[in-house]
């Protein structure tokens, strides 16, 4: 028997995850913690918002263009890497540890109120400025191939590697990070090290 379905606009987001409420067997919107929904050609989540439980979000290789997840308070996870995305907002995501976004077209983020996120991976995508200070959890960052020319790393405790490989960044910025303890920082200047 169908157990339940959601309404959800964007049609192959609801055969994606109506599909995984009949695999998974979940009852009720409480029991869906995790979706998973790679490579399907989605353009929009609209209708996934009434999953407030959800702590794992990945929607990998598909056709989003904006995105919107700050409904999601619980979420732990989100890969939305490969879209097409010029705009996400995620804002206020407290519980967020990790956050993949690699191949889009970003070129600002705002972190406000990330307070746990440790992982996070932008790489290949248009960022010219990034305001990292809110992002105190912060352990691992990869941004190769953006559009930064410079980046304040200070006041990031957690903070143990960076990869900033493939940015516009003039010598003096590499000087400057060359010169901070406790942090690898991977960068065009200092590339030649890791061959």
């Amino acid at each position: 028997p169908m157990l339940f379905q959601l309404k959800i606009k964007d049609v192959k987001l609801a055969q994606c995850v109506n599909f995984l409420i009949q695999r998974n067997q979940w009852q009720s919107i409480e029991d869906i913690h995790k979706i998973k929904c790679h490579g399907m050609n989605i353009k929009s989540i609209d209708g996934l918002e009434i999953l407030t439980d959800l702590k794992s979000l990945s929607l990998y290789n598909n056709n989003l263009r904006s995105l919107d997840v700050t409904k999601f308070t619980q979420l732990e996870y989100l890969n939305i890497a490969n879209n097409r995305l010029d705009t996400i907002k995620i804002s206020g995501l407290a519980e967020l540890e990790t956050l993949y976004s690699f191949k889009n077209k970003l070129t600002q983020i705002n972190f406000t109120g990330l307070i746990k996120l440790k992982k996070l991976r932008i790489t290949n995508n248009k960022l010219a400025s990034l305001d990292l200070s809110p992002l105190v959890s912060l352990q691992k960052a990869y941004f190769f191939d953006n559009k930064l020319e410079d980046l304040i790393i200070k006041g990031l405790p957690q903070l143990k590697f960076i990869e900033l490989k493939q940015n516009p960044m003039p010598d003096e910025v590499y000087d400057r990070y060359d010169a901070l303890e406790g942090i690898t920082i991977i960068h065009d200047g200092n590339a030649d090290d890791w061959k």
